[in-house]
């Protein structure tokens, strides 16, 4: 019995291990270098992803670049839900694939970009949080 016991915990223990080591290598939204600590200096700096995560400070990165035919994802990380919409506000009518709506805490909603532009968005229940998807 007390072999089984073993052979059940160094089974568990393996699989932690095995998990622990795959998310060292693990880069979120494309990212490099990330220490997953950015400033707020950093969240106006473009990057090239796909991740936008939005917490109750807001969305992060406040811009991203992509190319057409790339897709771009909104998490939601805050307490609330959040209403991805275009501008401009209220309109939401210059970027209407941006008009995804409503995002449940710990959801995501995805965009796939069919056209090249700088389009803007915000979170339609708190507008004064704006970013950026530069699509080249």
């Amino acid at each position: 019995m007390n072999l089984k016991k073993a052979a059940i915990f160094g089974a568990v223990i393996s699989s932690a291990l095995i998990l622990v080591g795959c998310n060292l290598y693990k880069t979120s939204g494309g990212e490099t270098g990330s220490t997953g600590t950015a400033t707020e200096q950093m969240e106006n700096v473009p990057v090239s992803g796909n991740l936008i995560t939005y917490t109750d400070s807001g969305f992060s990165p406040a811009q991203v670049s992509v190319k057409v035919g790339d897709t771009v994802t909104f998490k939601n990380d805050s307490k609330a839900n959040i209403q991805v919409n275009s501008a401009p506000h209220p309109a939401h009518t210059q970027f209407p694939e941006l008009n995804i709506g409503s995002i449940a805490t710990g959801e995501s909603k995805t965009v796939t970009f069919t056209t090249a532009g700088t389009k803007k968005y915000h979170n339609h229940l708190n507008p004064s949080q704006t970013g950026t998807i530069v699509v080249e």
